[in-house]
């Protein structure tokens, strides 16, 4: 019996060696694993803030871009107003201006069971003397004569 209790001992220690061997052997392992998943997750974390921080230049880019397209617009847009509203004020300016400058009037002289028509006086007067800038007529229709002075010359038309 002491042989068994001799071979059941050194079983026994070999049964307990052999399992510190595997616990050391399962750690190691775990350790191993441990510092190849802490490595992974490291790289992971360092590729997604990379990744993050290029989607968010891409962002910023086209942020950018599309404020300045939009600012170009505006800037467009505001120029194409402007000469709109000031082609819009010239046109009414010079349509007042005609309006105001060139108001039709027809002067008639009814003198001696005579009804003279004023421009066409002025137009006789302008036909006699051409080119002229300053006209002064005198109407006497007594003598049934337009008396004239045009840029310094004196003149005279029947009437």
């Amino acid at each position: 019996m002491d042989e068994i209790k001799k071979l059941s001992e050194e079983l026994a220690k070999d049964v307990s060696t052999k399992a510190t061997e595997a616990k050391k052997a399962v750690e190691s392992k775990a350790a191993a694993a441990k510092k190849t998943v802490t490595k992974k997750a490291t790289a992971a974390k360092k590729a997604a803030t990379t990744k993050t921080a290029a989607a968010k230049k891409t962002v910023a880019k086209k942020a950018t871009t599309t404020k300045k397209a939009a600012t170009t617009k505006a800037t467009a847009a505001k120029k194409t107003a402007t000469k709109k509203a000031t082609t819009a004020k010239k046109t009414v300016a010079k349509k007042v201006a005609a309006v105001v400058k060139d108001p039709k009037v027809n002067v008639n002289l009814q003198f001696a069971d005579k009804d003279l028509k004023l421009n066409d006086i002025v137009k006789k007067v302008q036909a006699a003397e051409k080119n002229g800038k300053k006209y002064d007529i005198y109407l006497k229709p007594e003598e049934h004569k337009a008396y004239f002075v045009v840029d310094g010359k004196a003149g005279a038309i029947d009437l």
